[in-house]
C-alpha cells in the first residue's frame, strides 16, 4: 500500500502544529509556505497569551451598536472601516446573527472545551521537546475599573466554572501585590480576576522551535512556494498548483489564516472567515524590576501587556479593514497612551523610536469558532478561523485535525467546529 502524501498550506501556528501532529501519527507531510520562514504573518507578534479563561467570541450581544459607533470614532477598540463594509456584507450578516445570547453562550462553552484541551497539549509538547519560547505559567490578570464591567466577566466565569475553569477574584490591594507597577492605579481599580491556569509565551519562537523538531523527525518544508489553486480529479484532491508547478498530494490541509478562503475558493469551497486587523508594540525593558511578571488585561480598554523575557508587548484594538496591514499612527499612539496610564515607569524608561510596531490580520469566523475538519471534497481539510484565540487554540486544533485526517476518534467533540455545522444550526 502506497504512503499518502499530506500537503499542509501555511507555516503559521495552525500549519506548523498541524504538520507536526500529522507527522507524529505516521503520515508523510510536506509543509508549504510562501514566505522564507515560519510564522512571519499573523503568528509573528500576537498577544502571546494562552487563555482558556477567555473563550468568548468578539460578536457578543449588542456588538452591532459598538460597530456602528466605531464608524465615527477612530479610537474605538473594535472599529469597522467604511471601505471594508462591502466585502463584509454576507459574512457580516452571519456575524451579527451569531451574536445572540444563545449563540454567544454556546460558543463560549464549546470554545472553552477546545482551549482547555489545547493548553494541555501545548504544555505536553513544550515539556516533551524542551521548546524555548519565553514560556510563563503564572496565569493572567484582568483588571476592572467599575462594577458593570466586572459583573459581565463574573457572570461569564461562573458559567465556565461549571466546566472546570478556575480563577480567583482579587481586591485592588491584591492586584497591586501581584503587579506592584500598578500601585499608582490602585485608587482607580474596582476588582481583578487572576486566571491562574493560563500561560504565555512568544508564538513566533514556538513555531520556529517546532519547525526544527518537525524537520528532525522527517518532515519536509518548502519555503517560497505560493499555492495558486487546489488540484482536483473526479471531485477528489490530487495536490496543489503553485507558481512553480504542480505538487502531488493525496490530502491537502488548508491552514493559511486569512488566505484560506481564497485558496479554498479555487475548489469551490466557501469558508466564512474574514480578516480582523490587530496591532502590537514590543519594547525591550532593561530594568526587570518594573517589568510585570505575568500578562495583564485592562478589560475596559481592551489592551493586553505581556512579558516575553526582556521584552514587553502591548496588544490592543481590532479593525475590520479588509486586507490592509498598514500601521495607523492613531492606533499606535492609543497603545502608548495606555502604557503611560497603566505602567508610567515603563513609559518613562523607553524610547518609542526603538519599539517594534506590528499589524496583523486575524482570521475571524462568522460565529466565533474555528473551522476544523474535512470539506465536502474528499481529501481536502481545513484548520482556520481561530481569530484572536489562535495561539491558545493552536495545539488543540492541530490534534483534532490530525485525528480527523487519521480517521480516529477525537478527544473532544469535533462537531461544533466542523465545516457543515451551520446545517445543524440552533434557532436564534
Amino acid at each position: 500500500m502506497s504512503v499518502k502524501e499530506n500537503l499542509v498550506i501555511g507555516a503559521g501556528l495552525m500549519g506548523v502544529t498541524s504538520a507536526y501532529e500529522l507527522l507524529m501519527r505516521g503520515h508523510s507531510v510536506t509543509l508549504i509556505e510562501e514566505l522564507e520562514a515560519p510564522a512571519l504573518v499573523t503568528s509573528f507578534a500576537n498577544a502571546g497569551m494562552l487563555t482558556p479563561s477567555m473563550p468568548e467570541p468578539w460578536n457578543g450581544p449588542g456588538v452591532y451598536k459598538n460597530l456602528v459607533k466605531s464608524l465615527f470614532n477612530p479610537s474605538a477598540s473594535m472599529r469597522l472601516r467604511w471601505h471594508a463594509i462591502p466585502s463584509l456584507m454576507g459574512w457580516g450578516i452571519k456575524f451579527l446573527k451569531y451574536s445572540s445570547a444563545a449563540h454567544f453562550k454556546a460558543a463560549c462553552h464549546e470554545n472553552f472545551h477546545l482551549t482547555s484541551y489545547s493548553l494541555k497539549k501545548t504544555q505536553e509538547i513544550a515539556q516533551k521537546l524542551d521548546l524555548q519560547y519565553c514560556r510563563g505559567s503564572k496565569g493572567t490578570i484582568s483588571i476592572f475599573r467599575n462594577h458593570e464591567d466586572f459583573a459581565f466577566k463574573e457572570s461569564l466565569y461562573q458559567s465556565l466554572a461549571a466546566l472546570g475553569m478556575k480563577c480567583r477574584i482579587l481586591s485592588p490591594s491584591e492586584i497591586v501585590s501581584m503587579l506592584p507597577s500598578l500601585a499608582g492605579m490602585q485608587p482607580e481599580l474596582y476588582k481583578g480576576i487572576h486566571y491562574h491556569e493560563d500561560e504565555f509565551g512568544d508564538a513566533h519562537l514556538f513555531c520556529r522551535e517546532l519547525c526544527k523538531k518537525f524537520i528532525e523527525a522527517g518532515g519536509k518544508i518548502k519555503y517560497g512556494i505560493s499555492v495558486k489553486s487546489i488540484a482536483l480529479k473526479n471531485d477528489q484532491v490530487i495536490g496543489v498548483n503553485t507558481q512553480d508547478g504542480f505538487l502531488r498530494g493525496n490530502r491537502v490541509v488548508v491552514a493559511a489564516g486569512t488566505k484560506s478562503p481564497t485558496i479554498l475558493k479555487t475548489a469551490d469551497v466557501h469558508l466564512d472567515v474574514k480578516p480582523a486587523k490587530g496591532y502590537s508594540v514590543t519594547m525591550k525593558i532593561d530594568d526587570h524590576k518594573i517589568m510585570p511578571s505575568l500578562p495583564m488585561l485592562d478589560d475596559a480598554m481592551n489592551v493586553v501587556f505581556t512579558p516575553l523575557g526582556n521584552r514587553l508587548r502591548m496588544v490592543g484594538t481590532a479593525e475590520f479593514a479588509g486586507f490592509d496591514t498598514s500601521i495607523d499612527p492613531v492606533r499606535i499612539n492609543k497603545l502608548f497612551e495606555m502604557l503611560e496610564m497603566v505602567f508610567p515607569d515603563i513609559a518613562n524608561s523607553i524610547n518609542r523610536d526603538d519599539a517594534e510596531l506590528w499589524a496583523g490580520l486575524r482570521p475571524m469566523s462568522c460565529d466565533g469558532k474555528p473551522f476544523i475538519g474535512e470539506c465536502e471534497i474528499k481529501g481536502l481539510f481545513v484548520n482556520s478561523g481561530q481569530g484572536p484565540l489562535g495561539w491558545t487554540l493552536a495545539m488543540g486544533s492541530a490534534n483534532m485535525l490530525a485525528d480527523i485526517v487519521s480517521d480516529v476518534a477525537t478527544t473532544i467533540d469535533a462537531r461544533p467546529f466542523s465545516m457543515n455545522r451551520f446545517d445543524r444550526d440552533i434557532s436564534v
